[in-house]
């Protein structure tokens, strides 16, 4: 079906269009027009007072924690997991409870814009499952602690969707032996699997791989040939110098997760650094007990604004720089080359923004509201892959309301 969408401004091809239709062919993006003589062959549908920008790309969240928000804050990072997080998820976890609180996870990233996710929890297919229900594109991994064997059965069995793919996900240098996480990197490659890990998120992870193998975070990782494969990293805050060559050299994609960098007092990611270096830097905002929210929109105005004070440089980080970090900048990190820019050819994955709401009036630049200004709530609909996922607030694809009411239930249990 050929459907023309009507805006006020449109990000399309990197530049703010106003007035025009944005073309879609079922699920690709086939061209913008401002001329209606145009639209004979296609159905018409008009967002007053709105923008559409490319949907965001969340490149770091373990969806499956949506049920564990705020069962352990204010802790540090290793005190938090091994004390709380882990012990509570070896108790509760079960089939059911990852594909419903998933779900609770994609009601929030579809209200906020997010069209696509990378994804690492336990019982991953669990995790695909309710993307494909959702509706939601993304990657979900298969997650690698002290043993690859569990892990690589289940891939074996496994193929992915139409819109979700897989990947092969060891934890963290400090949870996983050097040689399993080089079986990880042999495996990825030989099955064409993307690789996704955390790496180098606090001191305390430093001062254990270097005690253990007399290696930074970052050389351990590529002594295990992972930056060899298409992978991302999340977090890299502890970076030295020799570090940041290492990750130039290999072109090693980094998933930027600010507010739980924050929340967890792990440190401050060198991200303009990184940037002026060449390497590419997304944005993902981890679990949603971990930040504790897993607000694309409110991710993207923490980071240009805290990198903004921390450089001392109101110039850095700007409007336009953050919403590419959050789209095109994902869709290259995770080896996705046809979404993160709404051009001629790609999905017609994108999001509605309305400019109704009194913070959001009046508008000069739209960018720099979606950025500074906006909230979840601004986002009045959601396509992905050319099908209409939200619609006036109202997701289609499942019952947001049963899976509240299931969370609400289950958070007596835990």
């Amino acid at each position: 079906m050929k459907t023309a969408y009507f805006a006020d401004y449109i990000y399309y091809n990197f530049e703010v269009h106003e007035k025009s239709w944005l073309l879609v062919d079922d699920n690709k993006v086939v061209g913008i027009t401002s001329n209606q003589q145009e639209l004979n062959d296609y159905k018409q549908h008009i967002f007053k007072n709105s923008a559409i920008f490319p949907g965001l790309i969340n490149t770091h969240n373990h969806l499956g924690m949506g049920f564990l928000r705020g069962i352990a804050d204010d802790l540090p990072l290793m005190e938090w997991l091994n004390n709380y997080i882990w012990p509570t998820e070896e108790k509760v976890i079960s089939p059911e409870f990852v594909f419903k609180s998933t779900l609770l996870s994609l009601a929030e990233s579809i209200r906020s814009g997010v069209t696509c996710i990378n994804e690492m929890y336990f019982l991953p297919l669990e995790c695909k499952k309710a993307m494909e229900t959702a509706g939601m594109r993304g990657i979900v991994g298969f997650g690698v602690l002290d043993s690859t064997k569990r892990a690589f059965e289940l891939a074996d069995k496994s193929e992915p969707s139409e819109l979700v793919s897989l990947s092969i996900c060891p934890h963290a240098p400090y949870t996983v032996p050097f040689y399993i996480m080089q079986d990880c990197v042999e495996y990825a490659s030989k099955h064409n699997l993307f690789l996704h890990s955390h790496l180098a998120e606090t001191l305390d992870e430093e001062k254990q791989i270097k005690e253990k193998y007399n290696k930074t975070p970052v050389e351990y990782m590529r002594d295990a040939g992972a930056f060899d494969v298409p992978s991302i990293f999340a977090h890299c805050v502890h970076l030295s110098d020799s570090d940041l060559k290492i990750m130039v050299d290999k072109k090693v994609n980094v998933s930027h997760c600010l507010e739980s960098n924050l929340k967890l007092a792990s440190g401050f990611s060198p991200v303009v650094k990184m940037q002026s270096m060449g390497i590419n830097v997304s944005i993902g905002t981890d679990g949603a007990s971990s930040n504790n929210d897993i607000s694309m929109i409110g991710e993207m105005s923490t980071v240009s604004k805290f990198h903004k004070a921390f450089n001392m440089d109101a110039t850095v980080l700007p409007a336009q720089k953050v919403l590419d970090m959050a789209t095109i900048c994902g869709a290259k990190a995770l080896n996705l080359d046809n979404i993160g820019n709404l051009v001629e050819g790609n999905k017609a994955d994108f999001f509605v923004l309305s400019f109704d709401a009194v913070h959001m009036t009046p508008i000069y630049h739209p960018i720099s509201h979606l950025v500074y200004t906006a909230k979840d709530n601004d986002v009045t609909d959601v396509f992905i892959d050319g099908k209409h996922i939200m619609k006036d607030r109202k997701i289609l694809t499942f019952d947001e309301e049963e899976i509240k009411e299931y969370a609400r239930h289950m958070s007596k249990n835990i």
